[in-house]
């Protein structure tokens, strides 16, 4: 999808439309660009900078806050029509998806196209029509050069690239947009003198695996010949999760424990919540907490046995908080803290060492009466929305604003 958050926020409100939109958390210098327009890119804003940067760079810029659950319905409408073309579709971000059709494009030839082409054109259509939205659509020969072809030119293309166009018709293409190359590897590729497809192309096999090591050098190089072997992964395909766990920036910085812990319980109870959904219980605990300046804390605890309650996490979590960053602070001869004077901006907790479908009775009459509790709340959340029923002690701590609209020089919360 092409500027995915911004674009849905213009095609909601014809306002937007044609104007820079940035998509983001206000005009604070804590809140970053999550999403620009067309309009905004054009001016210089980027995805990440501050949104603070991105007004002076851009006065005249909109900006947005974010609405996720807009997103994501948008998201899954558009990712359930694509399986009407082949069930195999892999998800690969909220606005980005795989496509194997090399058994079903068959179904949709002309006499003048092929059907992997129809099938672009169907889909462009249709999220044009439905969704007032543009995509890029890269068409190719494996999983790797189709998402490199639909990173060639934007917005609302569709790029064709066939074996023999690698590596001639995409020699000159940044290094940096193909799949796996972030920052770091673009930097130190570039110190190698690697800088385009052409060069990776062309770069020894056996210079890359002495650089980056026998697994991943060769990697490299394969992915310099457009070799990608990788299946596209259905939509039902899953593989066991290896940890769950929430996180949230508050929206100011706090030396309030108790607040801090208000959080805590709510990402705990949200935690054990996609736990039980997914049948899954665990027994390592792990708490982050982010202060001013990008500094992070982090502990972990093992426990006698697994659970999913949001509560018990929380439980676990807070003993971590009390016996371990408290104590740290506390302790005037200890190594840095890295605590600063401007308190604690982020909060969050996941569990490991998962097991699936662990479900004993226990000998407890009160352990089997929670766990009927916790079945019957989740019963009326899944039925009338997040949190219809909570506990009382996080009432008060709203993670999610509604969305808004901040104009020119004002931030207001909605």
């Amino acid at each position: 999808m092409n500027a995915f958050f911004a674009s849905v926020e213009q095609a909601a409100n014809p306002l937007l439309r044609g104007k820079p939109v940035i998509v983001g958390g206000g005009i604070s210098k804590r809140s970053v660009v999550a999403a620009a327009s067309y309009e905004a890119k054009a001016k210089g804003v980027k995805n990440g900078m501050s949104a603070w940067d991105a007004k002076k760079i851009c006065p005249d810029a909109i900006i947005v806050v974010g609405d996720m659950p807009k997103y994501i319905s948008t998201s899954k409408a558009i990712m359930k029509y694509l399986t009407n073309y082949t069930e195999l579709v892999e998800v690969f971000s909220i606005d980005e998806a795989w496509m194997d059709v090399t058994k079903t494009k068959q179904r949709w030839e002309t006499g003048g196209e092929n059907g992997e082409i129809e099938i672009a054109k169907a889909i462009k259509g249709w999220i044009r029509k439905n969704f007032h939205l543009t995509c890029n659509i890269g068409i190719s020969y494996n999983k790797l050069m189709a998402k490199f072809a639909g990173e060639l030119k934007k917005p609302d293309a569709m790029i064709i690239l066939r074996p023999e166009d690698i590596p001639d018709k995409v020699a000159d293409v940044e290094v940096s947009k193909l799949c796996g190359v972030g920052r770091k590897l673009e930097g130190y590729l570039a110190e190698m003198g690697v800088k385009t497809f052409g060069d990776l192309n062309r770069y020894p096999r056996e210079k890359l695996v002495k650089r980056f090591g026998m697994a991943y050098g060769e990697h490299l190089w394969q992915m310099g010949q457009g070799h990608d072997d990788s299946p596209v992964l259905p939509y039902w395909h899953e593989t066991d999760a290896k940890s769950v766990g929430h996180s949230y920036t508050l929206p100011k910085a706090t030396s309030d424990m108790n607040e801090v812990k208000s959080y805590l319980l709510r990402l705990s109870e949200s935690t054990g919540r996609r736990m039980r959904h997914s049948a899954y219980a665990g027994n390592v605990v792990h708490v982050s907490i982010g202060f001013g300046g990008f500094k992070f804390w982090g502990r972990q605890k093992k426990l006698a046995e697994h659970i999913n309650d949001g509560y018990d996490i929380y439980k676990a979590a807070e003993s971590i908080l009390d016996n371990d960053l408290m104590s740290h602070i506390s302790r005037p001869n200890s190594r840095p803290t890295p605590i600063p004077h401007d308190g604690i901006r982020f909060v969050g907790v996941s569990m490991s060492g998962l097991t699936h479908n662990l479900d004993q009775i226990s000998i407890f009459e009160v352990n089997e009466n929670k766990k009927k509790v916790l079945k019957a709340m989740d019963e009326v959340n899944d039925r009338y929305g997040e949190f219809t029923v909570e506990r009382a002690s996080i009432m008060d701590t709203v993670l999610q604003k509604k969305t808004g609209m901040v104009t020119s020089g004002l931030y207001k919360r909605f």
